[in-house]
């Protein structure tokens, strides 16, 4: 099994690398990033391109991928990060889509994971939601063999950098009710690296029916992943 992965030095993003090239399953793994990072292998080719606009092309030029990959995104950003509505919506879901696409068209990949959110609906109010929905339903509307999309809750975990407001808010949230009876008022709150394990696992089985959308909810990650 071979992956192309975008978003793979973030937080979700590295452990599903890092597991990916552990795995005895997995052959190669193309890694398409804004900068270069720490993580080396045998199996994994990076790919470092600074403009994320054109990373569509990349990944339709990119001929050393072999067929029957998989395509993984974990690529995001927050409203903040970005600074303002309008280029959040073309960085989360104008990027994550040029990239999908470019994958169907290329041809080689049969199974395309997006790490989205809990509550994803392109019909929300609300505008990480909707932005989110959106894309899940635009990445289904690609008819790749088969999709998967992880829905996950608050993520804790050790990050690399500093979160805003709603990421502490919600680690705290995390760790005050997992494992407990009100994980499940909270969304079930799940570690990242749970979330990039149950991705790899979810995408090793075979595919069943051609055009198959597999949508995993968080408390679902959480026992997949054990």
């Amino acid at each position: 099994m071979s992956y192309f992965t975008i978003g793979s030095t973030g937080f979700v993003g590295s452990y599903f690398l890092a597991k990916a090239l552990e795995s005895p399953a997995v052959s190669k793994v193309f890694s398409l990033t804004r900068k270069d990072f720490e993580t080396n292998g045998d199996k994994l080719t990076k790919l470092v391109f600074k403009n994320p606009e054109e990373w569509s092309d990349i990944i339709k030029e990119s001929k050393d991928v072999p067929d029957h990959s998989t395509f993984f995104s974990a690529f995001g950003t927050t409203r903040k990060i970005a600074g303002s509505a309008e280029n959040f919506v073309k960085i989360d879901h104008g990027i994550n889509y040029s990239c999908f696409k470019a994958a169907k068209e290329s041809g080689k990949y049969d199974t395309a994971i997006i790490v989205s959110s809990l509550s994803a609906n392109k019909d929300s109010f609300l505008l990480y939601l909707k932005t989110k929905g959106q894309l899940e339903q635009d990445i289904i509307d690609l008819k790749f063999k088969r999709t998967i999309i992880l829905r996950p809750g608050f993520l804790m975990g050790q990050r690399k950098t500093s979160v805003d407001m709603n990421g502490q808010i919600g680690s705290f949230i995390g760790k005050l009710t997992r494992d407990t009876m009100f994980s499940g008022l909270a969304g079930h709150p799940v570690y990242a690296e749970e979330v990039a394990k149950c991705a790899l696992k979810m995408s090793l089985e075979p595919i069943g029916e051609a055009g198959e959308v597999i949508i995993i909810d968080s408390k679902t990650i959480i026992d997949l992943a054990k």
